[in-house]
């Protein structure tokens, strides 16, 4: 009975954490940490296309942003946000805060990234988003290491990804402090978040909506639906089986 009960134990061990593995496999979106300290040994390539440290880059307040410069969905959008709320806000780019764009795309090139950036500088009335708002991009082991310590969740699709519109604020001292999720940012809430983030304060974030890109919604997601719902199934079909095999009545053991 104990050998049986182990045996037992060790297969639905075994099935939730390969069910875990896989769900984790094809999670998309935000695992929020804030708090969390980004590193600061990540190299990106700037504009000037020289490799430069991440830490060496983040001195103040910092709005940053995972896109694609060749996404065909939100990530425009994302940086349209920012561009807006640049133009908008009564804080100073440059001596408040500063925004960095970087690609999750390890393929893109500098001049590519240099291009997007150009075409929002025209629409601009900011005269420091030049210098301010820098474009980077950098090597797939580079955007693992800054998305992951960030909670921000993609995964490749094709020659597109799947991923969420979200900025994320953090401190000089690289701490993440706030999420801004959508594409749009209140001017006032961004305002208090980066006079926040200047004191190494860690903020909530307030609306949480996620939405996603390429056409991906949750709903959508077959392989994590599967996933969820076969863990489900398997954990009460594993609980029913050791009730009932419990439940089953013993002839007791002659020791005559």
């Amino acid at each position: 009975m104990r050998h049986s009960y182990h045996t037992l134990a060790i297969f639905s061990f075994t099935f939730l954490l390969l069910l875990r593995i896989s769900a984790q496999n094809n999670r998309f979106g935000i695992l929020e940490k804030s708090g969390y300290t980004l590193p600061a040994d990540v190299l990106l390539l700037n504009e000037d296309s020289t490799w430069v440290k991440f830490g060496d880059l983040i001195n103040k307040p910092t709005l940053l942003s995972f896109v694609y410069y060749k996404c065909p969905g939100l990530c425009s959008p994302v940086m349209d946000g920012i561009a807006e709320i640049i133009d908008k806000t009564d804080l100073k780019l440059g001596k408040d805060y500063q925004v960095i764009t970087i690609s999750i795309d390890y393929k893109e090139p500098i001049n590519l990234a240099i291009a997007k950036k150009k075409s929002y500088l025209k629409t601009m009335r900011s005269h420091t988003a030049s210098r301010f708002w820098q474009f980077y991009v950098t090597d797939s082991a580079g955007i693992k290491a800054l998305t992951n310590a960030a909670g921000w969740e993609f995964k490749r699709s094709g020659n597109d990804f799947v991923h969420t519109a979200a900025t994320i604020l953090i401190t000089p001292k690289r701490k993440i402090s706030q999420y801004f999720y959508g594409t749009f940012i209140l001017p006032m809430h961004f305002h208090l978040a980066v006079n926040d983030a200047k004191k190494e304060f860690v903020d909530p974030s307030r609306l949480e909506d996620q939405k996603y890109c390429y056409n991906f919604t949750p709903r959508k997601n077959k392989y994590y639906s599967i996933v969820i719902s076969s863990a489900g199934i398997g954990i009460l079909a594993a609980a029913a089986f050791l009730f009932i095999w419990l439940s089953l009545p013993r002839e007791p053991k002659n020791f005559s």
